[in-house]
């Protein structure tokens, strides 16, 4: 993985993991600062379901056009969208401002997503993907350690705005150490058809942001908002996903339906973690941010042990025993809504979180390419890491109307944290059962050795 010019693609692939993970815990972190800074704790969840939305449309069109046209020339515009989101939040006056800032992170981070997950299936033979995807996750560790401190530091000291601005640099540094690695990606084959399909994309991400916006909303009339975008997301998604993933199909679709199902489990608790820890219980950001950075190194550890099993047990068994510690950890999370249970079960049960996920997360995109055709790897794994990401939106946006619900009635913001974590909890157990669907290896292939 370290030789010659793969080494090189290797440590590009492994810089820009680390760019997003920074990203990603230096907003979860840093979220009750700006709700306090900026106000409409209405929108609190849509500032993750905004860069997920954007997501959702570019990570299909990003993988349609690296298998078109190449990483090489698909790399530029997804750095550019990734640092003028990060200028937009610095300096967002108001909390619309950020979600626009958020959007073109989210445009950005699945951009690179998709871009590094299609040059992994593309570039390293089976036996060295589940490394690879085992030091992705290990990015997340240094970031785990020191972005949420640093994301506390920022907003208690200089603000929270520098959180945004202070990875600007890391972009230019990353762009002169990718761009020479990319040579090693094979080219696209000549004759490939290189239109790439808009429509479908960009109209379910219009659907997903009608329904996810409008039900945060309390209003009867949010109501027909929601109708709205269930009817124009909904066919966009049925044209994108593969055939049977609404009802789990055994194969590539249970593989999209078990992403959808994993990413929202886990950010319906996710987004109101610090939240519920600072506001319902009294703790301090910094305080609060030891639960994260202790979930994202145990996150790296439990993805290195799976790496170990993946040639060795069948991945619908690693996929299930992930959930079942996630599942577990989670109900140890949620009992802490209750004032007289002690903090030392939030934190443990989030570490365990960490570890189901360091487990479950990379399982399913190691599935989708053990079945994925030559040439077309990017395309038919970027149905899945759709899946993923509209179940960030999903998770994070039920929850946001759940704790919106509450705050309309009058009810404690505890109510309402209480029913955003009960809607990760219901896609976890109902993941247990898609976990038994997702393809091993293909039919032509040998069986795990006992």
């Amino acid at each position: 993985m370290f030789r010659g010019r793969r080494g090189r693609l290797t440590a590009g692939l492994l810089l820009l993991e680390a760019l997003v993970a920074v990203q990603s815990l230096v907003v979860a972190t840093i979220l009750p600062d700006i709700r306090r800074d900026l106000g409409m704790v209405e929108l609190y969840g849509l500032v993750f379901a905004a860069s997920s939305l954007a997501t959702i449309a570019s990570i299909p069109i990003t993988g349609r056009a690296v298998d078109a046209l190449g990483s090489r020339r698909v790399l530029p515009p997804v750095l550019f969208l990734f640092t003028g989101g990060l200028l937009v939040a610095a300096t967002a006056p108001a909390m619309p401002v950020l979600l626009v800032g958020q959007f073109l992170i989210g445009a950005g981070g699945g951009g690179l997503y998709a871009l590094s997950l299609g040059t992994v299936a593309k570039a390293f033979p089976d036996r060295l993907r589940p490394r690879v995807m085992a030091l992705l996750a290990t990015m997340w560790i240094l970031p785990g350690l020191f972005g949420p401190p640093f994301a506390a530091f920022a907003a208690t000291t200089v603000g929270w705005r520098w959180a945004f601005a202070a990875p600007l640099p890391l972009v230019l540094t990353g762009w002169a150490l990718i761009a020479p690695a990319l040579d090693v990606v094979p080219s696209p084959e000549g004759g490939r058809d290189t239109h790439l399909q808009l429509r479908w994309p960009l109209q379910l991400m219009v659907g997903a942001g009608l329904f996810l916006t409008a039900i945060t909303i309390v209003r009867p009339w949010a109501l027909g908002v929601v109708a709205l975008g269930a009817a124009v997301g909904i066919p966009a998604l049925r044209r994108i996903v593969p055939e049977g993933t609404f009802l789990a199909a055994p194969g590539r679709p249970a593989a999209a339906a078990s992403a959808f199902l994993l990413s929202a489990g886990f950010l319906a608790m996710d987004a109101f973690l610090t939240l519920m820890l600072t506001d319902v219980r009294g703790l301090t950001l910094g305080q609060a941010s030891v639960a994260i950075t202790a979930a994202s190194v145990a996150w790296a550890i439990g993805s290195l042990w799976q790496s170990g099993r993946a040639d060795r047990v069948a991945l619908p068994r690693l996929l299930r025993v992930g959930t079942l510690l996630v599942l577990v950890g989670q109900v140890a999370v949620t009992v802490t809504l209750v004032q007289s249970v002690p903090l030392v079960w939030a934190f443990a049960g989030w570490a365990l979180v960490g570890v189901g996920m360091g487990i479950s997360f990379p399982t399913i995109p190691l599935a989708t390419m053990r079945v994925s055709e030559a040439g077309e790897e990017s395309g038919q794994l970027s149905s899945v890491l759709l899946l993923d990401f509209l179940g960030v939106a999903a998770g994070a946006g039920l929850a946001g109307g759940a704790v919106a619900t509450s705050e309309a009635f009058g009810e404690p913001l505890a109510w309402g944290i209480a029913g955003a974590f009960a809607i990760g909890l219901a896609a976890l157990l109902v993941l247990l059962w898609t976990a038994g669907r997702i393809p091993d290896r293909p039919p032509d292939d040998p069986p795990p050795t006992p």
